[in-house]
C-alpha cells in the first residue's frame, strides 16, 4: 500500500515537472521567435511598435519560464526582463529629450526675446505678448493693429518690429515698434511701398524701388532719406541676396535709380554719403568699414578689390575659384567667398588672403536654403556620389561640429544663422524607422544645447527656439 502511495505521488510529481519544461520550453521558444522578430524588425524598417511587441513578448516569455523556479532565480528573471526591454528602448529608439519649456496657444509664434522675456504674437489678432522665459506667464501684451501678413524682427535686445505687407501697390505698408521690456508701442505708421532692410542700434532702414529711408527707431522720426534701392549692407550677404533683413548694418550700398553704375555706400547712422563706387558687376560686399568688390582676371581667377569707407588703403588679390557653385558674404567681418569643399577669407583692411579646406571630403550642401554664415550643412558621398552622411561644418577651421544624437541623419540643415551662432535642424531615423527632429545651437565651432521633438515646426530669436507650439531657451539647457 505505501509502495503505491509512493508510486502515485512520484508519477504526479513528474508529471508536474514535465509541464514545467515543456511550459518552459514553450517560454524559451517564444522568446527566441521574438528576439527574431526583434532583428528582423530592425533588418527590415517593420517600425517602432513591432519593436516595443517583440521585446514585451521576450520579457513575459522570460519570466513565464522562470515561473518555477526559486525565488532568487525568479526575481533575477524580473531584472532581465527589464533590462531586456528598456536597453531595447535606450539602444535603438531616440526619444524626444525632455526639455524645459511650456507650450504657446495655437497659431501663435514666437518672434523675439531677451535672457528673461519671450515676445509672441497671435497672428489672427495682432496681440503681442511678453512672457516669462522661465514658466510662459504673461508679462505685458499690446495689439498693433492693421490687416494683411504681419512679418517680425527684433532689434538689438530691447525691441522688436512689426511689418505689415498690405500686398497692394494702393495701400500703404505699416510697421510699428514694441519694447520687449514692458511691452509700450513705441511708434506704429505707415511706411510706404518700402520695407524693413536693417538695423543699426538706434536706426531702422526700411528700402523700396526707388528709396531707402532711415527711421529712429524710439520715435518712429525720419531721420533720412536717399533716393535709391538699398541693395546690400554690412554684416549682410552680397547684393545679389536683395531680400535678406540684415539684424546689424553700419553701411548699407544703395542703387541708382537711374540704373548707373555707381553704388553710393551710406552710413546707416546719419545717410551722409561715404563713398560712390562704380562696380563691374553684382557681386560685391561691404565687410567692416571695407566696399569689397570681387571680379574676374583674364586667367580666370577671382580678382577682389577693397575700398575704404573710412580710411585705409584700397587692395586687391587673386585667388582660385572653383568651379562649383559660389556665395559671397561676411562672416566674423571678414569678405568670404564660399566654394564646395572650402573657402576663402579675405581681411577687411588689408586684404591679406586665408584659405580654409574642409575635412575628409565633406562638400557643401547647396540645397539648404540657409547657405552661408560661420557654420555650414555639409555632405560626405560614397564611391557611387550617393549620400553616405551629412554634417555641420565650422567653416572658419574646416573641421565637422560635434552634434549629440544617435541614428541616421535623413536630412541636415542649417535652420537660422546671425553672426557665429545657427541653429541646426536635423531629421533622424532610428533603427526601426521612428523618426525625430533635433535642434542644436551651435557657437564658436561647438554644440551649446538641443531640443528634440517629433514636430518639425520651428521659429528662433536669440538663444530661445519655438518647436512645434513648445517654447525652449537652448542657452539654458
Amino acid at each position: 500500500m505505501g509502495s503505491s502511495v509512493d508510486d502515485t505521488a512520484r508519477a504526479i510529481a513528474e508529471g508536474k515537472q514535465r509541464r514545467v519544461r515543456r511550459r518552459t520550453l514553450a517560454a524559451l521558444t517564444v522568446m527566441a521567435i521574438a528576439i527574431v522578430v526583434a532583428v528582423l524588425t530592425v533588418v527590415l524598417d517593420w517600425g517602432w511598435g513591432a519593436w516595443i511587441a517583440a521585446l514585451v513578448t521576450a520579457a513575459i516569455a522570460l519570466l513565464v519560464a522562470s515561473l518555477r523556479h526559486q525565488p532568487v532565480l525568479r526575481g533575477a528573471a524580473v531584472v532581465a526582463a527589464v533590462v531586456l526591454v528598456g536597453a531595447g528602448v535606450l539602444v535603438v529608439r531616440i526619444p524626444p529629450i525632455t526639455s524645459a519649456g511650456w507650450e504657446l496657444e495655437p497659431a501663435a509664434r514666437l518672434i523675439g526675446a531677451t535672457d528673461t522675456i519671450a515676445v509672441t504674437l497671435a497672428p489672427a489678432t495682432g496681440e503681442v505678448q511678453g512672457r516669462a522665459i522661465t514658466d510662459g506667464r504673461s508679462l505685458w501684451n499690446t495689439s498693433v493693429g492693421g490687416s494683411g501678413r504681419v512679418e517680425a524682427m527684433q532689434l538689438g535686445t530691447d525691441a522688436v518690429l512689426l511689418f505689415t505687407d498690405s500686398g497692394s501697390s494702393m495701400r500703404d505698408n505699416l510697421a510699428a515698434v514694441v519694447s520687449i521690456t514692458d511691452g509700450k508701442l513705441r511708434w506704429n505708421q505707415p511706411v510706404g511701398q518700402q520695407r524693413p532692410f536693417a538695423n543699426n542700434d538706434g536706426v531702422v532702414v526700411f528700402a523700396g524701388d526707388k528709396t531707402t529711408t532711415g527711421i529712429d527707431l524710439q520715435t518712429g522720426k525720419s531721420l533720412w532719406r536717399y533716393a535709391g534701392e538699398a541693395t546690400a549692407g554690412s554684416g549682410g550677404r552680397s547684393s545679389y541676396d536683395l531680400g535678406r533683413w540684415i539684424s546689424r548694418a553700419d553701411w548699407i550700398a544703395v542703387s541708382d535709380p537711374a540704373g548707373s553704375k555707381p553704388v553710393a555706400v551710406l552710413d546707416v547712422r546719419t545717410g551722409r554719403v561715404a563713398a560712390k563706387i562704380g562696380p563691374a558687376g553684382n557681386d560685391f560686399v561691404i565687410a567692416g568699414k571695407t566696399f569689397v568688390e570681387f571680379g574676374y582676371l583674364k586667367n580666370g581667377r577671382r580678382l577682389a578689390k577693397g575700398t575704404p569707407l573710412a580710411g585705409g588703403r584700397s587692395w586687391q588679390v587673386g585667388f582660385g575659384r572653383s568651379a562649383s557653385q559660389e556665395v559671397l558674404d561676411v562672416v566674423d567681418g571678414q569678405a568670404r567667398a564660399l566654394y564646395d569643399a572650402r573657402a576663402v577669407y579675405l581681411n577687411a583692411d588689408t586684404g591679406e588672403l586665408r584659405e580654409v579646406s574642409f575635412e575628409d571630403r565633406w562638400s557643401v550642401n547647396w540645397r539648404d536654403s540657409n547657405v552661408g554664415g560661420r557654420h555650414v550643412a555639409v555632405l560626405q558621398r560614397d564611391r557611387d556620389r550617393q549620400i553616405a552622411d551629412r554634417a555641420v561644418v565650422d567653416a572658419a577651421t574646416g573641421k565637422l561640429v560635434e552634434l549629440p544624437g544617435r541614428g541616421h541623419r535623413t536630412a541636415l540643415e542649417i535652420e537660422h544663422f546671425s553672426g557665429g551662432t545657427a541653429i541646426a535642424h536635423a531629421t533622424i531615423v532610428d533603427a526601426v524607422g521612428g523618426e525625430s527632429h533635433r535642434y542644436a545651437r551651435i557657437t564658436d565651432g561647438a554644440e551649446h544645447g538641443e531640443v528634440a521633438t517629433t514636430e518639425g515646426n520651428f521659429a528662433v530669436a536669440g538663444d530661445v527656439v519655438q518647436v512645434g507650439r513648445r517654447i525652449v531657451a537652448l542657452g539654458n539647457d
